[in-house]
């Protein structure tokens, strides 16, 4: 078996893993209620309004960089990209996952792209709404997207965000 075959399938291994571990967080999410509920929307729109204030700095390096770019940065498993997403669906931890899930409709992902080595929620780009997207994808910069960017703004928008998923209690929703 050639390592290219052996990391596939790795990467195909850790997709299931991640694909059952994703289901349970919808369950977990749709279970939510009560003063739960409310401490998760609060805590989401918090986050979501971080989201989308990092969105504003990188959509224009995003928008001009990505779309003529030769390499993928959305794929499991590519040993020339520093990224290994295989493991989640959509590079979500279950932190962010109900941060960014509340009160938002998501396209269903599409699993047939693990095969193909993509991230379930790519379609020729993320298909994910911009204040619903992951934190390990939001914090994700090729070396080309990082010279286009305010990475002093960039990074200090990440440290925000990073504060709302630190203080975030799971436990709080589980009231």
């Amino acid at each position: 078996m050639s390592p290219t075959n052996g990391r596939m399938e790795k990467a195909i291994a850790d997709f299931k893993s991640a694909r059952e571990r994703f289901e349970l967080y919808e369950k977990f999410y749709l279970s939510v209620r009560g003063d739960a509920r409310r401490y998760l929307e609060s805590e989401s729109n918090t986050y979501k309004i971080a989201l989308r204030k990092i969105q504003a700095l990188i959509l224009p390096g995003i928008g001009k960089i990505c779309p003529v770019c030769e390499t993928q940065c959305c794929r499991l498993d590519d040993p020339e990209i520093s990224i290994y997403i295989a493991c989640t669906v959509g590079g979500f931890g279950l932190k962010d996952y109900l941060l960014a899930r509340c009160n938002a409709i998501w396209p269903d992902p599409r699993y047939e792209n693990a095969v193909k080595n993509l991230c379930p929620f790519w379609n020729s780009g993320c298909s994910l709404p911009t204040d619903c997207r992951s934190f390990l994808c939001i914090q994700f910069f090729c070396d080309k997207l990082k010279k286009n960017l305010d990475m002093r703004a960039v990074t200090e928008s990440l440290g925000k965000l990073r504060t709302i998923l630190d203080s975030f209690s799971i436990g709080k929703c589980m009231a």
